[in-house]
């Protein structure tokens, strides 16, 4: 017995798909065992046909190892900053939302820690057309400047 989907079907599978993948701004990586590891990176923010961008939301996970240092994550553009740290290790749960109301352009963004320990994070960050980080998702890139 065979089983055959019609294309409008496969088409619809393939787009939702996509669309999640689209929305997705999460970055996994880590931080060496120095105390003064950083890793930095720079996130643009763009209308990519949803909206101009008015904030950069963000928040850190500190995966497993479950090890002493906390992860955190740090936001800055122009003269605003903010930061939020990942209170609990090896959990599922994000740190507090952070944002900063820049609009569109450049946001510098460092993930750090505590204290000497090699640690794993994932990084959420994304653009939206609102203050606060209300509003629709808009244009998100996010390049690599330092990976220590």
């Amino acid at each position: 017995m065979s089983v055959s989907l019609k294309r409008p079907a496969l088409l619809g599978v393939f787009s939702l798909i996509l669309a999640g993948a689209a929305g997705a701004h999460d970055k996994t990586d880590s931080l060496g065992s120095a105390a003064s590891a950083v890793d930095y990176y720079q996130v643009t923010c763009s209308d990519d046909g949803n909206g101009a961008p008015l904030s950069l939301t963000a928040q850190v996970k500190d995966n497993s190892p479950v090890a002493s240092p906390l992860v955190s994550v740090s936001v800055k553009k122009g003269s605003a900053a903010t930061a939020s740290t990942d209170a609990v290790d090896g959990d599922t749960t994000y740190s507090p939302l952070v944002y900063v109301n820049g609009g569109a352009g450049v946001y510098d963004v460092f993930v750090l820690k505590s204290a000497t320990g090699t640690e794993n994070y994932t990084l959420s960050y994304h653009c939206m057309t609102g203050n606060n980080g209300a509003g629709a998702h808009t244009g998100t890139t996010i390049v690599t400047k330092q990976n220590k």
